[in-house]
């Protein structure tokens, strides 16, 4: 069981997928993801691509986001993140759906959805962030002063720059890295 760190849903368990391809992310970098990503995070429109629990997503709403999309190819995921946001009574606050990360992309493009942050979580070890950010700016998802979060393997660095988006800070706790990319004309607080 994984927990709520912070906010309104603080301190509530939630529900995980025991798998190879899940791994629920550490309290001890989740707090410090959300250190960072709480200037960001205050009536925002979230996405959490690769949602796997929800608890990312999760965090972001019970920290003051006022809408997440969560997506995650894995139905039994999918079935996880509605118990999970059901738990948290954040389901007026939520829409969940379960297609591959290119799928999702295309049609939250299609609607014409912009979202404030991002969040990249895929599957250990899957190089999925350069694809998933290279197509969701060009679908048009990213809102003017979009920030992006990938937690990734610590010793597979992400580059400084992809697309239209630059690193402004990195972190290693362990084997777990976390780079956040911004997409804007604001200046970058390094």
């Amino acid at each position: 069981m994984i927990r709520v760190i912070a906010g309104t849903a603080g301190g509530l368990k939630l529900k995980t997928l025991d798998s190879e391809d899940t791994r629920p992310t550490l309290d001890r970098v989740k707090e410090a993801m959300f250190s960072i990503l709480a200037p960001y995070l205050r009536g925002t429109a979230v996405l959490d691509l690769f949602a796997g629990s929800g608890a990312l997503g999760i965090e972001a709403l019970s920290r003051g986001a006022d809408h997440c999309r969560f997506n995650d190819g894995s139905r039994k995921c999918v079935d996880i993140i509605k118990q999970n946001i059901a738990h948290t009574s954040f389901a007026e606050k939520a829409e969940v759906t379960c297609e591959t990360y290119g799928k999702a992309i295309e049609r939250l493009g299609r609607e014409g959805v912009k979202f404030d942050v991002v969040l990249l979580d895929p599957p250990y070890g899957a190089n999925y962030y350069e694809d998933a950010i290279l197509n969701a700016e060009r679908y048009g998802l990213f809102a003017g002063n979009c920030v992006i979060m990938c937690e990734h393997r610590s010793d597979m660095p992400l580059p400084d720059a992809i697309g239209g988006v630059e690193a402004f800070k990195r972190k290693e706790y362990g084997t777990v890295g976390l780079t956040f990319y911004k997409k804007g004309d604001d200046e970058i607080d390094h």
